[in-house]
């Protein structure tokens, strides 16, 4: 399966002519404190606010393709200037003075 399909870089990357570079992979075994998977937002926050609440630990990230390949590299929402739901869907849900309040 090549998951690559919808485009090989993010927007993000592609604005910057592709990705800066390529890591090489691991060679062997690596020991470390904490090892993270994925270096998605998720993994990449959770290595910096790791290294600020405990300086002496010995982080490490794996990733499969790059920074931000995945979900955290593309638009994961959308957004509309309209509502999602009815008006009267709304009201159900809170109260006729809540619709007219948004």
């Amino acid at each position: 399966m090549d998951v690559k399909k919808n485009g090989d870089v993010s927007f993000w990357y592609a604005d910057i002519g592709g990705v800066p570079g390529y890591r090489p992979p691991l060679q062997g075994d690596i020991v470390a404190d904490v090892c993270i998977v994925g270096a998605g937002y998720t993994g990449l926050w959770t290595a910096y606010y790791l290294k600020q609440a405990a300086p002496h630990l010995n982080i490490v990230i794996v990733e499969k393709e790059f920074a931000g390949f995945g979900a955290s590299g593309r638009n994961g929402g959308w957004l509309s200037g309209g509502f999602s739901w009815s008006r009267e869907k709304y009201e159900k849900a809170t109260s006729r003075a809540g619709v007219i309040a948004m």
